[in-house]
C-alpha cells in the first residue's frame, strides 16, 4: 500500500504478528537500569539547537579495503563531533561497502536499529544495493559494539540520558557521514536506517540543510510511543525507574523526555518528495499512526504500508526495504 501526504487517513491495522509477540516475550528488564542518569541531559536547548548548524565531513582513518567476492568494504574510524560522549564512546567506527568493479556513483548512509552490533545484519540486508550502484556507510552506534561504555554489558543502555546522547550522537554523526559523502563526489546521497535507525535518519534528514534523500524504515514521528505503549517497553522496569513506584509517572515522564525528539516538531526536510516512509501494518513495537503522522508532517513524502510486522519484515521484505532506499536515493537528484 502507498499514498502521499494528504490522502485521507486509513484506519490503522490492530493486528499484532506474533513474531513481535514472540521476541517481546523474551524482553527483560534490560533498559535503563540504573535510572535516569544525568539530569541535566534533559533541560537546556532544543534538538535543533544542539546540532551543528552546518555539519562538515569527518576526518577519517581507513584500514585496508578487504573483498567479499564481488563487493568489498573498509572500516574506518573517526572522532565523533558529539562532546558529551564518553571518551571511549567518542572514537566512531563506520564500515563503506562498495563493488570491486569499482565506486558507486550513489551513497547511502545507513543507521543501526535498537541492539544492532557490528555490521551483520545490515551488510545481509542492504549489500545488494551496491551491486547497483548505491554505495553504503554503516555507521556503528555510539555505545554499541566496539563503542561501548565502560562497565556496560551487552548493547542495554544503562540511563535515560545515555540514549539521549546516543541519539543525538547518532544524528549528528549521520549528517556528518552525508558531508563526507558528498565531499567524495558521490552524485546522489540519502541516509536510512530501520526501526530506531530510521528515527534518527529521519531527525537527520530534518536537520540537514541540503536536501538529501531518506528512508524511514519502521519507524515514525516519535520514539515515545515505542518506549511507553508498544511491547518495547516490556524491557523497562518502570517501577524501579528513578527509584519512583508510580510506575505511570515514570511512563509519563519517560515520554515527555523522548518527545523531546518528535520529527514533527522539526520542519520538514529540504526536500520533502526524496523522502520514503515504510511501515508495517501489523507492527507491534511502532505504532502505524505515528508513521503516518511522520508522512502527513513531510508534505510530498511516501509512505508504503507492508503486511508485516516488525521482526518478520526484516525476514519477508527484504527487497522492499532494499526499493525504499534505492527510491530515496534516485529522488534525491531529481
Amino acid at each position: 500500500m502507498t499514498s502521499r501526504a494528504g490522502t485521507p487517513p486509513v484506519r490503522d491495522e490492530t493486528r499484532m504478528h506474533p513474531l513481535d509477540g514472540f521476541i517481546a516475550s523474551l524482553a527483560s528488564h534490560s533498559l535503563f537500569c540504573d535510572g535516569w542518569g544525568d539530569e541535566q541531559a534533559f533541560t537546556g536547548p532544543g534538538l535543533s539547537d544542539r546540532l551543528c548548524a552546518r555539519p562538515g565531513p569527518l576526518s577519517m582513518s581507513w584500514e585496508a579495503e578487504q573483498s567479499r567476492g564481488r563487493r568489498c568494504f573498509r572500516d574506518g574510524a573517526f572522532e565523533s563531533p558529539w562532546a558529551a560522549l564518553p571518551p571511549e564512546v567518542r572514537r566512531g567506527k563506520v564500515r563503506w561497502f562498495s563493488s570491486t568493479r569499482g565506486r558507486g556513483r550513489d551513497a547511502c548512509v545507513v543507521l543501526a536499529s535498537s541492539r544492532d552490533e557490528g555490521f551483520r545484519l545490515r551488510t545481509w540486508l542492504f549489500a545488494p544495493l551496491v551491486d547497483e550502484g548505491v554505495d553504503l556507510f554503516f555507521l556503528e552506534n555510539p555505545f554499541y559494539g566496539t563503542r561501548r561504555a565502560t562497565g556496560q554489558k551487552g548493547p542495554h543502555i544503562r540511563t535515560v540520558s545515555e540514549q539521549l546522547n546516543m541519539n543525538i550522537a547518532s544524528i549528528e554523526e549521520a549528517r556528518a557521514l552525508v558531508a563526507h559523502a558528498r565531499r567524495e563526489g558521490y552524485e546522489r546521497v540519502a541516509v536510512a536506517g530501520y526501526s530506531m535507525g530510521g528515527y534518527m535518519a529521519a531527525l537527520a534528514a530534518a536537520t540537514m540543510p541540503e536536501p538529501v534523500g531518506v528512508a524511514a524504515l519502521a519507524a515514525g514521528a516519535s520514539p515515545a510511543p515505542v518506549f511507553t505503549k508498544g511491547v518495547h517497553g516490556r524491557s523497562i522496569d518502570f517501577k524501579k525507574l528513578g527509584g519512583s513506584p508510580d510506575e505511570a509517572e515514570a511512563r509519563l515522564r519517560l515520554a515527555t523526555i523522548l518527545d523531546a525528539a518528535n520529527a514533527c516538531l522539526l520542519p520538514p526536510p529540504a526536500k520533502p518528495s526524496a523522502a520514503v516512509i515504510v511501515a508495517c501494518a501489523r507492527d507491534a513495537f511502532v505504532p502505524l499512526s505515528e508513521a503516518r503522522a511522520l508522512h502527513s508532517h513531510w508534505a510530498g513524502s511516501e509512505l508504503r504500508i507492508l503486511d508485516a510486522g516488525h521482526i518478520s519484515a526484516l525476514i519477508t521484505s527484504g527487497s522492499a526495504l532494499r526499493g525504499a532506499i534505492r527510491d530515496a536515493v534516485h529522488r534525491s537528484g531529481e
